[in-house]
């Protein structure tokens, strides 16, 4: 890391071609212009699983770097807290005596906000005059709730929705010592101690902006199967109507595309800095069926299948489309997530989906399977109405074709959205305001047979099981990445043999590897500065159990 610090050669400073006026020009009026060294920080927090098969680059840090004037920086850099294992408050404290940073910029989803907040307060404790810029999803739903909470001490200002040219139009006004906030869109701000809020600016102009800036990544170790990966999008935003989505409050229902010869361009950077694989982070690509079969067509003329592609796709998207998912194949996807949501049909009507998407569930998968592509499956459980025969029927739908990868989410209240209502009127929401539990897989709600401890020891189960030789007999991941299967498998191995020998000495008492699954999560929360271990232990009432931990 000392290197990095030493190196300036990452920090480009070209004025861009065709400009009248640079903008160290302009701001050179000031005469306190000063450049700013920027430090962009993604969170650590991960739902536990994922983190085993896939650790990926924040790709919004990156882009909004790209689209930082270069006249702005003296020094920029982003860090992924993901990668990192040890000592997070040692490590934080080394990076910004190191780097000491102007602005540095915190990225958050609603499980992650909490810990962004305890490392604004360790920025705080070096540097008062450190600003901190928070943005993300968990920002554009709560600026209003921040803004009134103590929370609000240790932020200095807020991004709602698209980031990339508000950040830029901050980076001017701090580095030329201005305090010309309110007329920068999208921008909460300090007054007099209290935020304001601007307005927001229109969705942006994709194909205006830059390429990310991913050479500037301190991190490194990003990796999915074991081949080392990064991210890139083809569009933003989703036209659906599902009732549980956070979507819409980030670019309402739209749905815009890159141009296809900025994709190339963004392909050709993301292989130039090390990628062998790519995950293609679309709300929604599917919606448009022709601008996948010309992602296709691209990738396979400029030869970039030699590396491999993942995307999360709608079911009907993949079922309606035979031909095209050939063409994915051809072109080097691996992997495809699909949004299948639930098997109940009142289920699927109370989260707003269509009907049909179990017949074409079936199909997509089918097509995937026939084509050697991973398919991975989402579903929403702990619905008002689910029991617990209703919950397994999930995963039996998934053992029955034979789904590479199920992931049984739990229905999440997330704030503003209609879901969140339905099950507010519903009594069926056990956390309202603790959002680092917010992460899918956690539980915080209940139905009404099922208390959420309850609901949560069921998933457990479900995951548990899953993973049998049957299953170890049709799975895809076995064939695609073999290496990693193995290695992943036999480092598996002493948790397995652990889990079946509480069985064998402890056979009255079924809750025992549940219960370490659990004191996991204590431990995992305290690694990204959360102290939950009371709220833990608590829940576990609700199973007649309260073991020391």
């Amino acid at each position: 890391m000392s290197n990095y610090f030493a190196d300036n050669n990452l920090l480009t400073r070209k004025i861009l071609k065709n400009q009248t006026e640079s903008v160290f020009e302009f701001y050179g009026r000031f005469e306190n212009f000063m450049k700013q060294r920027i430090l962009l920080l993604s969170m650590p927090n991960y739902a536990s699983g994922f983190d085993r098969a896939a650790r990926f680059p924040n790709l919004g840090l990156a882009s909004i770097a790209g689209n930082v004037d270069e006249d702005l920086i003296d020094k920029i850099a982003i860090v992924d807290l993901i990668t990192f294992r040890s000592d997070l408050k040692k490590f934080l404290n080394k990076l910004l005596m190191n780097f000491q940073p102007d602005i540095v910029g915190l990225s958050a989803m609603s499980f992650q906000y909490q810990t962004a907040v305890e490392i604004a307060k360790i920025i705080k404790q070096i540097n008062k005059e450190i600003y901190t810029v928070f943005g993300g999803y968990h920002i554009t739903l709560a600026y209003d709730i921040i803004s009134n909470s103590e929370d609000a001490a240790y932020i200095d200002f807020m991004i709602r929705k698209e980031g990339e040219i508000a950040f830029n139009n901050l980076v001017k006004a701090l580095a030329a010592k201005t305090s010309k906030f309110s007329e920068i869109k999208n921008l909460s701000y300090k007054e007099n101690g209290k935020f304001n809020h601007n307005k927001c600016a229109e969705n942006i102009d994709l194909n205006k902006l830059k390429i990310p800036k991913r050479n500037i990544r301190i991190t490194k170790k990003y990796f999915i199967f074991g081949k080392r990966t990064d991210v890139i999008e083809t569009s933003r935003g989703c036209t659906m109507n599902c009732n549980f989505c956070c979507m819409p409050f980030m670019y309402g229902r739209t749905f815009r595309k890159y141009d296809m010869n900025r994709i190339k361009k963004d392909i050709e950077n993301a292989i130039a800095n090390g990628a062998k694989s790519l995950f293609i982070v679309d709300d929604n690509a599917f919606l448009d069926i022709h601008h996948m079969h010309n992602f296709c067509d691209l990738v396979i003329k400029n030869k970039f299948n030699k590396i491999d592609y993942m995307i999360q796709a709608s079911v009907r998207g993949i079922a309606s489309d035979e031909n095209l998912v050939r063409k994915m194949a051809e072109a080097g996807f691996k992997f495809v997530f699909l949004g299948i949501e639930n098997v109940e049909s009142e289920d699927i009507k109370l989260l707003s989906k269509d009907k049909k998407v179990l017949t074409e569930s079936v199909r997509a998968v089918k097509l995937l399977q026939e084509n050697n592509i991973i398919s991975a499956g989402g579903f929403i459980v702990a619905l008002p109405d689910d029991t617990e025969e209703k919950i397994w029927n999930n995963f039996h739908f998934a053992r029955e074709i034979k789904l590479d990868a199920p992931f049984f989410f739990v229905a999440t209240p997330h704030l503003k959205t209609e879901f969140r209502k339905n099950l507010i009127k519903e009594k069926a929401v056990t956390n309202l305001h603790d959002f680092c539990f917010y992460n899918g897989l956690q539980v915080n709600v209940r139905t009404r047979s099922l208390s959420s401890e309850q609901i949560s020891y069921i998933i457990s189960k479900m995951n548990g099981k899953y993973g049998d030789i049957e299953y170890i007999k049709f799975n895809k991941i076995k064939t695609n990445y073999p290496f990693f299967f193995w290695k992943a498998f036999i480092k598996n191995i002493p948790r397995m043999m652990t889990n079946k020998l509480r069985k064998i000495l402890y056979p009255n008492n079924k809750y025992l590897n549940y219960i370490a699954g659990r004191k996991r999560l204590i431990k995992r929360m305290r690694k990204w500065l959360l102290d939950r271990e009371e709220v833990i232990l608590s829940r576990l009432k609700e199973l007649n159990i309260r073991e020391n931990l």
